[in-house]
């Protein structure tokens, strides 16, 4: 589609409005230094309904593509993922056994990965099925009657576990909508099950103080986005959230005896 004549140069997809939180997500990955999302911006359309912004993510050729049932490159289910975890594939360098069942993924990828969704409470990767907290009736899992089949965890797929083409190594988050009124008796740690080290960088900025500053001065470049929110104030108000997070994070973190380490690999 990006080579023809019609839609030359850099394209997006407009998504709905409910999925605004996608454009706080993508300001967030960017903090932490994980580069993991792809860019997302917030702008009105003269087709949408009731002139609500919508975010705008760019499109990226380079993806691999998807399957139709879990819009991701590789079938995974959760057994085998912890699996993954356990075997701490591709770390250092080291070319996993055969016996392993590793993908190209290498280890770090789904510290990052948990890290970001812990913090953001998004489930649909990790969690799909909701069992790791009591969702909404109006959540799609629940919509769905995914909620009702959390028995056998270890054959539900993962979904949105998207690879580019010529980094098989890395991980690409995609759809990145957070939920920002799960409150914090209900948060969702399944999304960090098996996850033993937590990535340096990001951790260094949770614990630094100046997460919220941050934050600000980068989602102040979104206007569009920056208003929609209620401007400061209620800007203010989702880093709140965030920071209280943040804060169970790192008590998660030391409770567990978890690593921190450099994972620039």
């Amino acid at each position: 589609m990006a080579t023809t004549s019609t839609c030359q140069g850099q394209l997006g997809l407009v998504k709905k409005s409910f999925d605004v939180s996608e454009v706080f997500a993508f300001h967030l990955d960017r903090i932490l230094g994980l580069n993991r999302t792809l860019p997302a911006v917030s702008r009105k359309f003269s087709f949408t309904q009731g002139g609500h912004p919508c975010p705008i993510i760019v499109w990226d050729a380079s993806l691999s593509q998807t399957d139709n049932e879990t819009h991701s490159t590789i079938m995974l289910k959760w057994g085998r993922y912890q699996r993954f975890l356990k075997q701490k594939c591709w770390l250092h360098g080291k070319v996993p056994k055969a016996e392993w069942g590793c993908s190209d993924i290498h280890h770090y990828e789904w510290s990052k990965m948990s890290l970001f969704d812990f913090l953001l409470q998004a489930h649909d990767r990790l969690d799909k099925n909701c069992c790791g907290f009591k969702p909404r009736r109006e959540d799609s899992c629940v919509q769905s009657g995914l909620n009702l089949k959390c028995n056998s965890p270890d054959n539900i797929s993962l979904t949105q576990i998207v690879q580019r083409k010529e980094n098989q190594r890395h991980l690409i988050f995609v759809d990145n909508k957070g939920f920002f009124d799960r409150s914090e008796e209900n948060l969702n740690f399944k999304v960090l099950q098996g996850i033993e080290e937590f990535p340096e960088e990001a951790v260094a900025v949770l614990r630094s103080q100046r997460l919220r500053e941050k934050l600000l001065q980068s989602l102040f470049m979104d206007k569009v986005y920056w208003e929609s929110q209620g401007g400061r104030q209620g800007i203010e108000k989702l880093i709140d959230v965030v920071e209280r997070r943040a804060k169970i994070l790192l008590t998660f973190i030391n409770a567990h005896g978890a690593k921190v380490l450099r994972m620039n690999e």
